[in-house]
């Protein structure tokens, strides 16, 4: 059961390692953690690229147009602390939501 147990954990270190550098950067960084037996694989959520959040999706620093993945992604951004959320859609503005 335990040499189960760590070949399971290994191969979700392994998964998510490999997800990591292959995956494209997005808005929220979010990964898989387990904990089991003194052995641990991180987890990791952050909006650092998200510039200005609207109910229909957000900018990325970049200057990108994103759309939220859905809801709770959207819901997550509004209750993170230093948050730059606007609550209607980026495009009432002619600026369509982009603030110098």
């Amino acid at each position: 059961m335990y040499r189960t147990l760590n070949g399971a954990i290994v191969a979700l270190y392994f998964a998510t390692a490999t997800l990591a550098t292959t995956a494209p950067a997005n808005a929220q960084d979010v990964g898989v953690g387990v904990h089991v037996g003194g052995v641990g694989v991180g987890v990791g959520v952050g909006f650092g690229h998200i510039a200005y959040g609207y109910q229909d999706g957000y900018w990325d620093s970049g200057h990108r147009w994103h759309q939220w993945r859905n809801n709770e992604e959207m819901q997550n951004y509004r209750r993170a602390p230093g948050n730059k959320y606007h609550d209607w859609k980026h495009d009432r503005d002619s600026d369509k939501g982009w603030r110098d």
